[in-house]
């Protein structure tokens, strides 16, 4: 999913948490760079809406969900999805 740093505004995509530190998601750069940040750190554009949104706001109105190990994440694919709040 394609991410925006909120403080300087970089581009980057991520699909992953952190597995040692689960607030954090790990970013690839457009630049070719990787890091680990917290959630709250970055907005995501939404392909569903075409839109940018904070990323904590997607998780917690289910605009993204994880999947059932908790490792990464996504959109949801239909409403069974989204109610459910994760995915195989």
């Amino acid at each position: 999913m394609k991410v925006r740093s909120k403080k300087t505004g970089d581009l980057g995509y991520s699909s992953k948490f952190n597995l040692h530190a689960m607030s954090e998601i790990i970013v690839y750069f457009e630049e070719g760079d990787c890091d680990s940040a917290y959630i709250d750190e970055y907005d995501v554009f939404l392909e569903s809406t075409k839109t940018w949104k904070p990323l904590n706001e997607a998780f917690r109105d289910r605009d993204i969900i994880t999947d059932n190990y908790n490792s990464e994440f996504r959109e949801p694919r239909d409403a069974v999805e989204r109610e459910r709040g994760w995915y195989y």
